[in-house]
Order: C-alpha cells, then structure tokens, then sequence
C-alpha cells in the first residue's frame, strides 16, 4: 500500500463517521425541544439518558422536553455554563498538594483540547509556587499520550473527557499505570472507577450537577429565565482507587484512607487463596515451634537408648606404669621389678541392678508420654490457626459492616450540612453528625489494625514472613463438612435431651481417646515405677561380671630377672638339677587373666534413699491431681464447645432475621427525620441498632465454626472441614438416638 492510500484510509478511518454521524445529529436535534453541547456534561453523551431521567422527574405530569446532543458550541446556553471547567472550579482546591503530587516536578495536564488552554492558565499559579513544570497534553479518541510523553513525569491531572467513553478511558489510565504515573481526576471522580489513582476533593458531584442543569434546562423549556450555574456542587472528599495504588506501588497516608470512599481492592498478586484445609496442613508441615519440638522429641528419644546402655557389655583397655625402690623390687625374686610397665583388656556386664532396669522403663514412659504430648502440641496449633483464620473471616467481614456503617454516617452528615444550608436543621445536629461521622471511622480504622494484627500472628503460625497477604476464603457454612444439612446433627439440635445424650457419649469418647490423658497415663506409669525402684533398692543389690587380661609390656631395672635365671652357667646348672629333681622354679613376665563376679549391697548414703523414695511418692500423688484435674477439664471443654456450637447454629437464623429488621427499622428512620417527623436522637439509635446487629449476623457464623473446631480439638480431631469418618466421630452414632425416642428436626 503507497502512502496516498494510507492517507485516504486514515482519513475514512478518523473522519468519515463524524462527518456521516453531523446529519444525524443535525436531524435528532432539530426534532428536539432543548438541544446542549455534550461538553458540558462530564460524561459527555453518556450522561444524556439520566439528565433525560431528571427531566422527566420534573415534568411530574406535564409533557417531557425531547433533550438531544447538541454540535460543539451550540445548543442551550445557561448563565454561567460556557466551560464544564471554569477556572474558579480548578483552583477552589490546592490540586498540587494532593497526596501523589507533593515532591512532583512535572506534572501532564490532560484533557481535551479545546479546555487545556484556560486550565492551563488556571493552574499555572499553583504550579510556580511550588516550583513544577505543568506540561498540557491533549487527549482524543485517535490521541494518547506516548511513550515519550509520559517519560519523565511524576503525575497527571485529567480534566473530565466527554468525548472518551468507558473503555477509552480505561485504556488511558492503564497507560499511565503502566509507565508508572499517578493521576488525578480533577472534574469527574467516575474515572477513579476506571483507573485513575485518586480524585480531588473538588470533583463534580455527578447527580448534583445533573440535577441543577435539568433544573436550569426544564425552565428553558417552560419559557422561565434559568438561574445563574454560579456555583458548582462538589463532592467533599477524594475517590481512591486501591487497585491502581497497588500497580504504582504507592502507599496511601493513613489520613487519605479514612477520608476517602475507596474504590476496588489492592491487588496482591502473592496471595494466592487459602484454606482452612491448606492453611493447618501448612502450619502442621511449616511452623517452626512444631519443628522445634519433634526434634526435641528425637532429641530427648536417646535417654531411652542411654538408660538400655547399662545393660550393655563394656569393653576398654588400660596401662599401668610402676616404680618402686630397688632394694624392694631386689627382695621380690624378680615378681616386682624396679620399674614395669604393663596393659590389659578389661570385659565388664552388668548382670543384675534395679535402678537400671527401673531408668528403662522410666526412660520408656516418658518418651511415649513425649510423643503423645507432641500430637497434643500439633492439635493445639491447628485449632489456634483455625481460630485465628476463622477471626480474619469474621474480621473482613466486620469490615464490610462498619464501611457500610462509615458511607451511611457520611450521607447523613451530608444530609445534615445540605439542611443547615437550608435553615432546616442547627448547628447542634451537624455536630453530633459530625461526631459519629468519627466514631465510624474510628471503629472502621480499628478493624483494619486488628485484621493486620491478626494477619501477622497468623503468618508467624504458618511459618511465613510477617508481612505476606493472606486471602482467607469462606468456608462453606451449608456443606456437609461443617455439619451443614447433616441428619444425625439436626437430631442433636432437636432437644435439650438429645443434646444431653450426645454430650455424654462425646464426653466417654474423648476421655477414651484424648491424647492428654495418654499422655499423662504414660507420666504415672513412669512415677509408679520409679517409686517402686526407690523401694526396693534398700534390699536388692546390684550385680556384675568382670573378666580381666594383663600383659607385662616391659621391666627394667632392680629385680627385672629372679637370681635363677641368670645367665651364669653355674646357677643354671644348679636350676637344671632342681627342675630335673622335680622341683619348679616360677618365670617372671608371665601373662595374667581373672574372671569374677561381684554383688553390691550399700547400706547407708547419708538417707539419700529414703529422700529419694519419699520425692517419688510425692511425684505421683501430683501425677495422679494432674490426671483428675484433666479429665475434668477435658470434659468441661467439650460439653461448653457442644452446647456453644448448638447455641451458635441456631443464633444465625436469628440474628439474620434481627438484621433484616433492624435495616428496615433504619430505613424507615431516616425517612422519617428527613420529614421531619423524627428526632435526631432517634435516627441515632436506629443506626447503632442496625449497625449492631449487621455486626452480630456477620460474627454468627463463624461463632459456630469458631465452636466447631473448638469441639474436634476436644475430641482429637484435627480442625477444619471433615470427612465423612471425622464427622461419624464428631456426632457420636448420634443417629442412632432417632429410634429411641427422640424427634428429629425435620418432623417437629
């Protein structure tokens, strides 16, 4: 394709539907009662279906004018409306000032051609004041900023652009999210919902706007003189879009947060949604203290083999090295030389010794009691992860309550400013408006910091840094799992005597299969032996075998040789007449051996064994009190977590139908004290009920979960969603009480 053809394609392309759409346009409008320039409206045509909706509210019986779009700069003319953004509307806020804005030293003005110039002029002011170059840049359909347009800029002011539609408008802001810069709707706070990062607190109150100018346009159609647009309706405080503050990685003041209405949530691309399930798995397999103890179970699992040890043979060598006098070693005939130097090899066995049969029985016990204490250690830790993630639940959704709580009190507020305007209402409601105006956002302000609180206790848990997201997702309260639809649990709730029968069997199953009380059991076993080892160690000795080989390795000096084995012919002469006369002469240097048994009985150790008796006596009457103490503990917890959990399932349906009532209490409050027919205290109270109850429905249901893992902890049961075998332990064969007697809760 040569270069004309792409010309004359990119003339069709850009040209030729505004030109073939004027006609039509021209048609529509000379068919109309009131024509006006889509300009003037921030959302262009867009806002043209509900400025007709105005209209025909205010006809209220007499005939609608047609309202259609006019060409740009014809149409109604309205006093005070030659420009959607006058300069005394741009600077009634200090724009650079804005959070995103404040160490900025360029700063793009977008917006349509036509409206640069006079805003341009507007700002200028602001922006030598603080020293920043204000760089107008002109946006269309077929025009966006560059790549090179962009570089370098540390954000953006976007007046209203009638001529982009939803879409085009999307496409700008992820732009500009792209190369990294933050904007500021400075006229229309809806293109925050499109990706702009915040608004000025300025922006156009969009049913506000719409409102006055159906006012201005039905006087024109009814030949009435419009009032003058001399002042333009704000909405009083910023639209921020946590989305896009997420992508700029830009971290609104806390001050920002709670002033602003908040648009979509903050992007974590790092969390990934959790479980419960998953998140007790991850805990079980990635928290350090759990790691911690199972080494310290390996760890301490030795004395068992230490205290086996004893009975074991020992085997070890020893030298000797002697020196005595010379006239000693000289009288000994050659049996103990002035010095010698000898080595053995000596076998010792331990053939019989109570306390050494007691240390492995003791040493036994205690490593079981070890190992059922760690299961014991793991279910704890499952069930303060369960808590604490059913907490972040019951906290998200405590924030859904007091943001809905938070805009209510801002209308009201609102509501009130509008009638102090208007002579309707004093000073006095303002300010108590005003007043819970803060306590919402107080109470909203502190859900966020126990959410983050709690968030990083529970990362600690699983074993994660502090500061990772989590994403909770909702268990599914109805499923079979929790309970929900179940048959043998709806028999349970049937009636204070099915649920007293069902206690009692989940109290004999638990003190049955707790692994507290094993453990526990494993401890006094281990105290009982051990008394019974002090005991008899005052009658039972103890018993060993020891065999013993020595070898001379060398002698020297004084009496190294006996005199008859010198080497001097006569004297041997004489030593071989005696051997031959059948007399024997002892060598020297001979190698020696011994085998013996030994029984060791002591008598008295300064009353060591007796103290030593009495303290393990002592010990297992204490063993014996922890044991009843947590029988009785262990079945305190279960019965309060079942009649909590029953409690608890039935507060939902109640606290639901409390909501719904107290909503409806509430709506018809605020129109009554809009009437007038109300007192302010009134509305008041009317909301703290409803608040109160929209917090107590949201916790309802995670108080029975919160009881439910309470009860599998009791029971042995890892926390969570269960399967079908972990529920027919939970229940107890509680269907089998539907034949002896008891209704259930579907036949009621």
């Amino acid at each position: 394709m040569n270069a004309i053809a792409r010309t004359r394609l990119f003339i069709l392309r850009y040209l030729a539907a505004p030109l073939l759409a004027l006609p039509l346009a021209v048609a529509s409008a000379a068919a109309a009662d009131l024509t006006l320039d889509p300009r003037l409206l921030p959302g262009g045509e867009g806002d043209l279906p509900a400025l007709r909706q105005e209209l025909e509210r205010l006809s209220a019986g007499r005939r609608t004018p047609e309202l259609a779009a006019a060409a740009p700069g014809t149409g109604v003319r309205l006093p005070g409306l030659d420009a959607l953004e006058s300069p005394e509307f741009l600077t009634t806020t200090d724009l650079l000032a804005l959070e995103p804005l404040t160490s900025a030293s360029r700063v793009l003005l977008l917006g349509p051609a036509e409206a640069l110039e006079a805003a341009g002029e507007a700002l200028a002011g602001q922006a030598r004041l603080r020293g920043i170059a204000l760089v107008p840049l002109a946006v269309a359909p077929s025009r966006y900023p560059s790549a090179a347009d962009l570089q370098g800029a540390d954000g953006a002011l976007v007046l209203a652009l009638p001529g982009l539609d939803g879409d085009a408008q999307h496409r700008l802001f992820d732009r500009l999210a792209e190369a990294g810069v933050p904007s500021v709707a400075l006229t229309d706070a809806r293109q925050v919902e499109r990706g702009a990062l915040l608004s000025s607190p300025g922006a156009l109150d969009p049913d506000a706007w719409r409102r006055r100018l159906a006012l201005r346009l039905d006087d024109v159609a009814a030949g009435r003189p419009p009032e003058p647009l001399d002042a333009r309706p704000g909405l009083g405080r910023s639209w921020l879009n946590l989305e896009t503050a997420a992508r700029l990685d830009w971290s609104p003041s806390f001050a920002l947060l709670g002033e602003a209405r908040l648009v979509g949530e903050a992007a974590a691309p790092e969390a990934a949604p959790l479980a419960l399930s998953q998140a007790v798995a991850l805990a079980l397999s990635a928290s350090p203290a759990l790691a911690a103890a199972r080494q310290g179970v390996e760890v301490e699992a030795f004395d068992r083999d230490l205290a086996a040890s004893r009975y074991r043979p020992s085997l070890y060598l020893e030298a000797t090295g002697r020196m005595i006098d010379e006239t000693r070693a000289r009288a000994a005939l050659g049996q103990e030389p002035e010095r010698l130097v000898s080595g053995g090899a000596v076998l010792e066995q331990l053939l019989f010794s109570e306390p050494a049969l007691a240390a492995i029985a003791v040493a036994g016990s205690l490593d079981r009691a070890r190992r059922a204490e760690l299961e014991v250690e793991s279910l704890d830790l499952a069930l303060a992860v369960s808590r604490e993630f059913l907490d972040l639940l019951r906290l998200d959704a405590s924030r859904e309550v007091l943001e809905a709580d938070l805009e209510l009190a801002r209308a009201q507020r609102d509501q009130a400013v509008r009638g102090e305007t208007a002579g309707a209402v004093g000073r006095g409601e303002v300010a108590r408006f005003e007043a819970e105006l803060t306590q919402a956002r107080e109470r909203l302000e502190q859900a966020v910091a126990d959410r983050e609180r709690l968030a990083i206790a529970l990362n600690r848990r699983l074993g994660r840094a502090p500061a990772a997201p989590l994403a909770p997702v909702e268990p599914e309260l109805d499923g079979p799992e929790w309970l929900g639809g179940d048959d043998q649990f709806l028999a349970v709730l049937d009636s204070p005597a099915s649920l007293a029968d069902w206690q009692g069997r989940l109290v004999t199953a638990a003190l049955r299969d707790s692994a507290e009380l094993e453990a526990i059991g494993e401890l006094r076993q281990a105290a009982h032996r051990e008394l019974t080892s002090r005991r008899r160690a005052f009658w039972l000795p103890e018993v060993g075998l020891e065999a013993r080989y020595t070898s001379e390795l060398s002698r020297a000096g004084e009496g190294e040789r006996a005199p008859w084995e010198s080497s001097n012919p006569v004297v041997q002469a004489g030593v071989g007449a005696l051997e031959g006369a059948g007399v024997g002469l002892p060598d020297t240097g001979r190698d020696q051996w011994s085998v013996g048994v030994s029984a060791r009985l002591p008598l008295y150790a300064g009353g060591r064994r007796s103290i030593e008796r009495d303290r393990s006596a002592a010990r297992l009457e204490q063993v014996a009190l922890e044991d009843a103490e947590a029988r009785l503990g262990l079945e305190a917890r279960l019965r309060a977590a079942s009649v909590e959990l029953a409690a608890a399932w039935r507060r939902i349906v109640l606290r639901d139908e409390a909501r719904e009532h107290a909503e409806e209490a509430l709506a018809l409050a605020e129109e009554a004290w809009r009437e007038g027919a109300l007192s302010q205290v009134a509305l008041l109270d009317a909301r703290t009920s409803a608040r109160q109850a929209g917090l107590a429905a949201a916790e309802g249901r995670w108080q029975a979960l919160q009881a439910l893992v309470h009860l599998q902890r009791a029971l042995g049961i890892t926390p969570g969603p269960m399967a079908a075998e972990a529920r027919e332990r939970l229940l107890a064969d509680a269907g089998g009480a539907l034949g002896e007697g008891h209704t259930t809760g579907e036949g009621r």
